[in-house]
């Protein structure tokens, strides 16, 4: 046993010389893997290595918490393929040198997904629009997320009772229809005697379960007043409680509308006479996207 954690030491001491004495509070075993120790020796190169130790010693930490030990973690990135070896370097050089400080614990969290998981296509594109968000980004996450945990659906229950009456009562007129063309085939296909049965038109009202969240919902649960249109809070500065002039909310929109993007969410307006805008949505839809994401954004108590 002790000569394999010599064995582990020399190596890690060989890789990793450069950087061994400033990456002090690193576990040697973690920079035996080559990709973590190419990306800390690149980085180090030029950049301040108290920042490259910070975010290692995140990952690290992350790997102990969710009880992954070095030598899985080394086995793991050994079987990835040329591919797989790319997006997790790509992924660790952005978490030390540019993810913000808001967005370094999903991306942990999904990088650890991406290498612990078998299907690893949907981390992928995960971690890819976490590297895109800003810290306004993050915040809207866990706006959404706490809204699915704890907010009202009023909205949501006046509209889905609507869709459950309207598929009723299309199920109503179907079974007319098809009683009319009994009728019909009885007489003998006497076509001039059949009365002329109006269409019945529904409106189009798409609920994805609790994936699909209505603004007023939203706006209700986080109290905001007069934001019935979402691109109100784009054009104009919103107040707070002591009548200062803010913008979070614009930031919290622009960040909706990136999303729609990205394919996070997927937002859907309301129609009128004239102009129409595309912010002043009525609803919006978590994609599968959006749904793995939130998986890893916590909500603080």
């Amino acid at each position: 046993m002790m000569n394999k954690a010599k064995n582990i030491t020399q190596k890690t001491l060989n890789v990793a010389s450069p950087i061994a004495s400033a990456l002090s509070l690193i576990n040697p075993a973690f920079l035996t893997i080559p990709v973590i120790a190419s990306v800390s020796n690149e980085l180090c190169a030029y950049f301040d290595s108290r920042s490259v130790e910070k975010r290692l010693v995140e990952f690290q930490n992350k790997l102990e918490e969710q009880s992954v030990t070095i030598e899985r973690l080394i086995s793991k990135v050994n079987s990835l393929d040329e591919h797989s070896q790319y997006v997790f370097r790509n992924n660790i050089k952005h978490l030390c040198l540019a993810a913000l400080p808001e967005a370094t614990e999903p991306l942990i969290n999904c990088l650890i997904s991406y290498l612990m998981e078998d299907k690893q296509d949907m981390d992928e594109e995960i971690c890819e629009i976490i590297q895109s968000c800003n810290a306004n980004d993050i915040q809207l996450l866990q706006l959404i997320k706490l809204y699915i945990n704890e907010g009202s659906r009023t909205c949501y229950s006046e509209m889905l009772g609507k869709l459950e009456n309207d598929y009723n009562e299309n199920q109503t007129v179907q079974v007319r229809k098809e009683n009319e063309k009994i009728v019909q085939q009885e007489n003998n296909g006497d076509v001039m005697r059949k009365v002329y049965t109006p269409q019945s038109w529904y409106d189009r009202n798409v609920i994805y379960g609790e994936n699909t969240i209505f603004w007023k919902d939203f706006t209700d649960f986080f109290q905001l007043k007069n934001a019935n249109d979402m691109g109100l809070l784009l054009n104009e500065p919103g107040e707070d409680e002591e009548g200062s002039e803010v913008c979070v909310w614009a930031y919290m929109i622009r960040s909706l509308l990136k999303f729609q993007s990205n394919g996070v969410v997927q937002l859907e307006f309301v129609t009128s006479l004239g102009t129409i805008s595309q912010n002043n949505i009525d609803r919006f839809h978590i994609t599968l996207f959006g749904q793995n994401i939130l998986k890893y954004i916590s909500v603080s108590e």
